[in-house]
């Protein structure tokens, strides 16, 4: 009796696999998985079933070195920005507005005097105003116990001059030449 040609994939392994094929015809399709979607990351041209795997695209900066790294992003975007260290608070005294990313160095606005030749001069000061907060040495006797006192003298000159008291007419007998001020 004669035998009839069914045509058909005789690969038990193919998607299409004939199990009554006796004669192959070359039609045999394999499944191959993967992301079948041409818009996500990982595509795969040979894939015919999509097995869920697509990872979409996340743009970004991907240089872990940079200031805007985004984690998640899987291509770069070329807009990485460069870290820039320095005070980053506009309330400090070396506030750095080029700076984005903080470093500690932030110093407070310490006020006072900052002209060392000033009588008032603090070491500690980093903000005067322009020298508003600046006294200008007046020199003079600062002792306001000695004879030539100024008030308005705000260091010492070692000018000032002690009480001397006696008779200071040099008519009289008992005039003393190293009295400054009569007693009468």
């Amino acid at each position: 009796s004669c035998i009839p040609f069914i045509y058909g994939c005789m690969d038990p392994l193919a998607a299409n696999y004939n199990v009554n094929a006796n004669t192959e015809n070359n039609t045999c399709f394999y499944l191959i998985f993967g992301c079948t979607n041409i818009n996500a990351i990982n595509y795969n041209p040979d894939a015919n079933v999509n097995d869920g795997s697509c990872i979409p695209f996340i743009y970004g900066c991907t240089d872990s070195d940079a200031f805007n790294y985004n984690p998640e992003a899987n291509t770069d975007n070329g807009l990485c920005i460069a870290i820039v260290l320095g005070c980053t608070n506009p309330y400090y005294f070396n506030y750095n507005s080029t700076a984005n990313t903080d470093d500690g160095s932030c110093i407070p606005f310490i006020y006072g005097c900052t002209d060392s030749n000033a009588f008032n001069y603090d070491p500690e000061a980093n903000t005067d105003f322009g020298g508003l907060l600046c006294v200008a040495v007046v020199e003079g006797c600062t002792d306001d116990t000695a004879l030539n006192y100024d008030s308005e003298a705000n260091t010492d000159d070692g000018s000032c001059i002690a009480f001397a008291y006696g008779c200071t007419d040099s008519e009289a007998l008992n005039y003393d030449s190293g009295a400054n001020t009569d007693d009468g």
